[in-house]
């Protein structure tokens, strides 16, 4: 199977360092990617992820790497209320590099070749990531 993976560029009319706190924030993740965020953004720090619509509960996020404001690289489940581990969950990683008025972000999700439904999944959080992608450029710039 060819690797299923989302990429995804945005350019953000904001600093490096206000998309980053916006991407590591909970307070802030909350305003544009689901309803409540938990997230300690270190590597090996844990939070969740939830959505009103999802009343099965948060999803689990665990932080692989971290060099702020640069990259930031996750592991979340697909599944609410599970620890993610390769098999129930993808990797995201956000690479931020300085452009000329702004931010280029950079979204790259992969590891759906693991999961149960490898198609479905993939194809849901295409549509998710723009949707919650256009969310963070209307908030980060908003602010």
């Amino acid at each position: 199977m060819a690797p299923l993976d989302i990429t995804r560029s945005i350019d953000i009319k904001a600093p490096a360092a206000k998309v980053w706190a916006a991407l590591t924030e909970p307070e802030s993740i909350a305003q544009w990617f689901g309803d409540t965020a938990e997230f300690d953004p270190r590597p090996g720090g844990v939070g969740s992820f939830g959505w009103t619509s999802h009343d099965e509960g948060p999803f689990r996020v665990l932080v692989e790497h971290v060099d702020e404001p640069k990259t930031l690289v996750y592991r979340w489940a697909r599944e609410s209320n599970v620890d993610p581990a390769p098999g129930n969950s993808t990797v995201v990683r956000f690479d931020l590099a300085e452009i000329d008025g702004g931010t280029r972000l950079t979204m790259v999700e992969t590891g759906f070749e693991g999961l149960a439904e490898p198609r479905s999944a993939h194809d849901g959080n295409v549509e998710g990531w723009h949707a919650e992608l256009a969310d963070l450029v209307e908030y980060v710039e908003s602010r």
